[in-house]
C-alpha cells in the first residue's frame, strides 16, 4: 500500500507495471478501426488505439462507439465517454475536475463490484461504515490500490455521503478513482473517450487531456465534431456498425460520464436498475435471471442488450428512462418488441417511475409472467 504523503511516481508506479502490459497486449495496430486477431476474426475498435496518450478517433461517431461497446466485451479496457459541457467554464483545471469528479462517482457507484465484501445498506450506521473501510484496507494491503483513497470511496458508498475531496490531491483522485473503475470492470486499466462538441474551444480540452492521460493512468481518445480541430494528436481511423437513431445508447441515458453496463449486474449508474435487482433478490423464483445480457435473434441481426433476461422462460424486462417517449425511440422500441415476440420472447416495459415509486408491484407482475412460462415448460 502506497504511503500517504507520495503524490506521483510511488503511488502511480503500480499503474505504470498495469499500463505497460496493457499497451504490450494492445499494441498499436497503424490505425485500423478494426484489427484482426490470430484466428481471422475482427476485433473491436479499442483493439487498434494505444493506452499510454491521447488519440484523435475518426470514421464513426459516438454513439457508434458507445453501443458498440455495450455490454463491454472481453477483449476491451473499462471504456467511459465524458462529453463536454459547451457552457462549461473554459479552463483547463475545471474540465479536469468535472471528470474526475464523474469518474469518482461512477467509482462510488460500483462500490460492490470492486469490493466483494461491501454490502450496500441505505441509511448506514458508524459500525457499517466502518467495516466498508475495513474491506476497503484490507484490499488495498494485497493490491496496487491507495488504501486511504479506497476506504474513502467505500465508506462513501455505505453513508450516500460524498467523499471528503480536499483530503486528497486532485493526481490521487484522478488515479485512484479510475483504478477502482477498471476494476470494477475486471480490467487492469481505464480508456477515458472525451466527446468534445463542435461550439468548444479545442486547446483547454487538448491540454486537460493530457494531463488526464498521465495522471489517471487512462488512455485519452477524443471524439466528436470539436476534436477535429485538435491536431497536436495523431488520428486513427475506427470503425463501428450503425446505429439508428431510436437506438437509445449509454450516452443518451447517462451523462456527463457515460459507460456500458457490465454483463451480469445492474448498471451502476442507474437506480432503478438497481432497485429492482434488490428487489428481485429477495425471492427465489427470481433465480435463473442475467442482467445486461446481450440477445442476437439471428445471424444477420444487430445484437442488443436487455436490462433482465430469464433465458429459459423466455422473458425479458425492460426499464424505460423519458428519453423513450420520444417519437423515433418508442417506434424503435415497438419494433424491437415485435422481433423478440416473434421468436418467442415476452416483453415487460416499466419506467423509470414505476420501479422507483412501487417496485413491490413491478416485481409481482414479473413473477406471474415467469411463472406462466414455467407452468408452460419451453415456449419454442
Amino acid at each position: 500500500m502506497p504511503e500517504p504523503n507520495r503524490r506521483h511516481g510511488d503511488v502511480l508506479a503500480p499503474y505504470v507495471s498495469d499500463l505497460v502490459g496493457t499497451v504490450r497486449r494492445w499494441g498499436n495496430r497503424g490505425g485500423r478501426g478494426a484489427a484482426v486477431t490470430g484466428n481471422g476474426e475482427s476485433a473491436g475498435w479499442w483493439s487498434s488505439l494505444p493506452a499510454d496518450r491521447v488519440t484523435r478517433l475518426r470514421g464513426a461517431s459516438e454513439r457508434e462507439l458507445a453501443e458498440s461497446a455495450n455490454p463491454l466485451p472481453a477483449d476491451a479496457p473499462a471504456i467511459v465517454f465524458f462529453t463536454v459541457d459547451e457552457s462549461a467554464s473554459h479552463r483547463s483545471a475545471d474540465l479536469v475536475e468535472m471528470v474526475v469528479t464523474s469518474l469518482e462517482t461512477a467509482a462510488v457507484d460500483s462500490t460492490a463490484l470492486w469490493l466483494p465484501e461491501f454490502e450496500h445498506n441505505a441509511g448506514t450506521s458508524t459500525l457499517e461504515r466502518r467495516a466498508a473501510r475495513t474491506s476497503a484496507v484490507r484490499l488495498a494491503a494485497d493490491s496496487a490500490h491507495f488504501g486511504p483513497y479506497i476506504a474513502a470511496l467505500a465508506e462513501s458508498a455505505s453513508s450516500g455521503r460524498p467523499i471528503r475531496r480536499a483530503v486528497f490531491t486532485v493526481e490521487t483522485r484522478a488515479a485512484g478513482s479510475a483504478r477502482a473503475l477498471a476494476a470494477a470492470h475486471g480490467r487492469n486499466i481505464v480508456a477515458l473517450v472525451l466527446v468534445v462538441p463542435d461550439a468548444v474551444d479545442a486547446d483547454f480540452v487538448s491540454t486537460a487531456a493530457e494531463w488526464l492521460c498521465a495522471h489517471a493512468r487512462a488512455g485519452v481518445w477524443l471524439t466528436g465534431g470539436g476534436s477535429s480541430r485538435m491536431d497536436r494528436f495523431p488520428s486513427v481511423s475506427v470503425r463501428a456498425p450503425e446505429v439508428p437513431a431510436g437506438v437509445s445508447t449509454v450516452l443518451d441515458r447517462f451523462r456527463p460520464l457515460s459507460y456500458p453496463p457490465i454483463a451480469g449486474h445492474p448498471h451502476p449508474a442507474s437506480d432503478p436498475e438497481k432497485r429492482l435487482y434488490r428487489a428481485l433478490d429477495q425471492h427465489e423464483w427470481a433465480t435463473g435471471r442475467e442482467h445486461n445480457r446481450s440477445i442476437r435473434l439471428g445471424e444477420l441481426s444487430r445484437p442488443f442488450t436487455v436490462d433482465v433476461l430469464w433465458r429459459t422462460e423466455r422473458v425479458i424486462v425492460e426499464i424505460d428512462g423519458d428519453e423513450h417517449r420520444a417519437a423515433q425511440r418508442f417506434a424503435e422500441d415497438r419494433v424491437r418488441d415485435n422481433q423478440l415476440q416473434t421468436h418467442g420472447y415476452m416483453v415487460l416495459r416499466f419506467t423509470n417511475a414505476q420501479v422507483m415509486d412501487d417496485p413491490h408491484r413491478a416485481v409481482a407482475t414479473i413473477r406471474e409472467a415467469v411463472s406462466r412460462r414455467r407452468s408452460k415448460g419451453d415456449p419454442r
